[in-house]
């Protein structure tokens, strides 16, 4: 008799010994199945925000204070030498120019910290930072000068310098000769 109550007990602590394995499996997968749904929560919230980011980019050529102050740069003399010349050049515009430059500057900023991604980046604006720079890398260089603050615009510089380095470094072809073959993708139907 004694014998089968010991038995029984051996049983009941078998199986709560291995109820408790049990039930740290079940935790375990749990934890392992909650943190890898956590991961693909996490990139698509990555993709929404590239994808925000990358529809807040597209629509600096449509606000027309923008696309008018890259139109004023673009078209400025090479030879202005002071933001006082520049200033005077474009006259009651000069806030369209100095919005440009301080788009181009945030831009840069966000893109160096990884907030913007760099093929957008280059694909929509390129051209027009590089051309921006050209058109007041001498104004830029007598503002550092003339306040003695190196950092003023710096972004800019940074922004236009890689964007002229990634365009000397892989033949940049123009969208309609590097992508004249692209075709876009069938969807099926629901």
């Amino acid at each position: 008799m004694t014998r089968t109550i010991y038995r029984k007990q051996w049983f009941v602590l078998m199986d709560l010994s291995t109820a408790s394995q049990w039930a740290e499996v079940i935790g375990l997968v749990t934890i392992l199945g909650a943190a890898i749904y956590s991961w693909f929560q996490i990139n698509e919230l990555k993709k929404s925000r590239e994808g925000v980011a990358s529809l807040s980019l597209a629509e600096l050529f449509q606000d027309t204070e923008f696309s008018h102050g890259c139109i004023l740069i673009f078209r400025q003399p090479d030879d202005l030498k002071s933001i006082e010349e520049m200033e005077a050049f474009h006259g009651s515009d000069w806030p369209k120019v100095f919005t440009v430059l301080t788009t181009w500057e945030s831009i840069g900023v966000l893109m160096h910290e990884g907030h913007l991604d760099w093929q957008i980046v280059h694909k929509l604006y390129s051209g027009s930072i590089i051309r921006s720079w050209e058109k007041t890398e001498k104004i830029i260089y007598t503002i550092r000068e003339a306040t003695g603050i190196e950092s003023a615009f710096e972004w800019v510089q940074w922004i236009a310098e890689r964007m002229i380095e990634f365009n000397e470094q892989y033949n940049n072809e123009p969208a309609q000769f590097a992508y004249k073959d692209w075709r876009p993708t069938l969807r099926k139907a629901p």
